[in-house]
């Protein structure tokens, strides 16, 4: 039970940039249909360098929220570990299909 409450509110936590980054993957998708294997390690750090913007604007805009999470057991670390971590698995997995179907 503890482990399903803690998905749901890291996936309520993650819905606050969700947007963002659906577009940043969809852009980095697009140049890797274009260009190929070729663009991988640009989009690769784009995606990486963008993911960083992300923490640094919710840090300083959403700072109060942390406190929400951590009275109900969730630390920062595990927000944004898990936060990051899907979103990277979701930006490998995409590429890679486009990769195989391309």
């Amino acid at each position: 039970m503890q482990l399903l409450k803690t998905i749901r509110l890291v996936s309520g936590f993650y819905r606050n940039f969700l947007l963002f980054s659906i577009v940043i993957t969809v852009c980095c998708a697009s140049i890797f249909w274009n260009n190929g294997l070729s663009s991988f390690m640009t989009i690769f750090w784009f995606k990486i360098i963008t993911l960083g913007l992300i923490y640094y604007f919710v840090n300083s805009n959403n700072n109060k929220q942390y406190y929400y999470y951590f009275n109900l057991g969730i630390s920062k670390f595990v927000l944004w570990t898990t936060t990051v971590a899907f979103d990277l698995a979701l930006f490998l997995f995409i590429l890679l299909l486009i990769h195989k179907i391309r």
